[in-house]
């Protein structure tokens, strides 16, 4: 009985990543499927405006979590359009060599890889009120009158530098995350390009492959840049709120602001 070959899926991924970075736009393509999921994430946010979730933390970070299902759904599209173009499989047909180079498996022929084609965060807050009874600044001297004056002074000027600083820190949020994937593309479809792959039961016919199924592989590769901008997102909408009461979106915060 032939002994089957040895897969090496470190080995493999390497091999394919390079061939990404060589034959394909990797960084281009993922730039293409993360803004379809911002753009996605905004018209989720819109419709849930409207459908009455008016609570702006709330809204973002459920706007956030159906834009991440629409990622990986684009992720989906783009290792199905080229399934069958994933190159350097190992020799299967070279049965004593332990790493033989990629050939044919069972009929399916291991062809060159070409990679394939793949809110407005705006609800409402809290508000509140304090009510002191009020002294005569004469009663209490010229200098506390000075220093309550002051302090009301730093409080606004503070009020007033929140709303843009924390609509900075969303943008910041959303371009760092954007920024990292991006720059780990080559290394998540070459991934995914693999164990897509053998996922779909090529790898019955190869020895030392542990299957791992490319949405794994995808949600291990993705969900923490995703879950830490969806908490610094809803963290700014809770601010917002705070910031200006009565907003209910981001245009409406920052008109406030004004």
């Amino acid at each position: 009985m032939r002994k089957l070959p040895f897969f090496n899926r470190q080995r493999e991924i390497t091999r394919m990543q390079r061939s990404l970075e060589r034959h394909s736009f990797p960084r281009l393509q993922m730039s293409l499927l993360v803004g379809i999921t911002g753009a996605s994430g905004f018209a989720a946010s819109y419709v849930l405006l409207h459908a009455g979730l008016l609570t702006m933390w709330v809204r973002y970070l459920a706007a956030f979590g159906i834009a991440y299902l629409v990622f990986l759904g684009l992720l989906w599209l783009w290792l199905r359009t080229k399934v069958q173009d994933y190159l350097e499989l190992p020799d299967i047909t070279s049965s004593n060599s332990p790493s033989g180079n990629c050939a044919e498996v069972s009929g399916v022929d291991a062809s060159p890889f070409h990679a394939g084609g793949g809110g407005d965060f705006g609800g409402g807050g809290a508000s509140a009120s304090f009510d002191t009874p009020g002294t005569p600044l004469a009663e209490t001297g010229s200098g506390v009158g000075n220093a309550v004056g002051d302090a009301l002074g730093s409080a606004s000027d503070a009020d007033e530098l929140a709303i843009p600083l924390l609509v900075l820190a969303l943008a910041a949020a959303l371009v760092l995350s954007s920024l990292y994937m991006v720059y780990t593309a080559p290394a998540l479809f070459a991934e995914l390009a693999v164990d897509g792959l053998f996922s779909a039961g090529l790898y019955r016919k190869l020895r030392g492959l542990e299957p791992q199924h490319w949405l794994k592989t995808a949600i291990q590769r993705s969900i923490v840049p995703f879950v830490l901008t969806a908490v610094v997102v809803s963290a700014v909408g809770w601010g917002l709120a705070l910031a200006a009461p009565g907003a209910h979106t981001l245009s409406g915060a920052l008109a406030q602001a004004r």
